[in-house]
């Protein structure tokens, strides 16, 4: 055998040996792959299910919310809450102002104390001065402006202290 037909042969042989190791590597990776996505669909296949899940759960959250917590949850909704609630407040403030004779800024004061002695809110007092207000007011057209001081006094939201300062309030139904 000529030289450099040996070296050719020895050379085509170590090509198919690497050509073999190379087939054998490459079934190897493939079983590798084939197992990396069969896991990576499992996995997806949890991930859906968890999240499936998480949306049956948040759905039934929401449903057993009352008004009163996605009212409190939702931005728009409180704002729209003390939107409807500010004419309310400024009524109540007119007619302490009224009343008093106090500048705005006393008025508020007052409502808003009142509203922390009582530990109520300052919506639901304001409403319960202007309902009261409202109440009085058919009697004082009946009875005429000179009792209408006398009426007033009585269900007052302020409180005389004993010093005589204006400083104590309560709320009144």
């Amino acid at each position: 055998m000529p030289a450099g037909k040996a070296s050719t042969d020895g050379q085509l042989h170590d090509l198919c040996v690497q050509a073999e190791a190379a087939r054998t590597r490459s079934r190897l990776l493939a079983g590798q792959l084939h197992a990396a996505q069969r896991r990576t669909q499992e996995n997806w296949q949890l991930i859906q299910v968890a999240w499936d899940q998480a949306e049956r759960i948040r759905t039934q959250r929401l449903a057993a919310r009352t008004d009163r917590d996605r009212l409190r949850l939702s931005a728009y909704a409180r704002l729209q809450a003390r939107l409807a609630s500010m004419p309310v407040i400024e009524q109540a403030k007119g007619i302490i102002m009224a009343r008093y004779g106090w500048p705005e800024e006393q008025a508020f004061d007052a409502l808003r104390r009142a509203s922390q002695r009582q530990n109520i809110k300052v919506r639901d007092l304001a409403a319960s001065i202007v309902a009261r207000t409202g109440r009085q007011a058919p009697a004082r057209r009946q009875a005429g402006p000179a009792s209408t001081a006398a009426q007033s006094g009585g269900e007052s939201i302020l409180q005389m202290d004993s010093d005589g300062s204006r400083d104590r309030y309560r709320a009144s139904a």
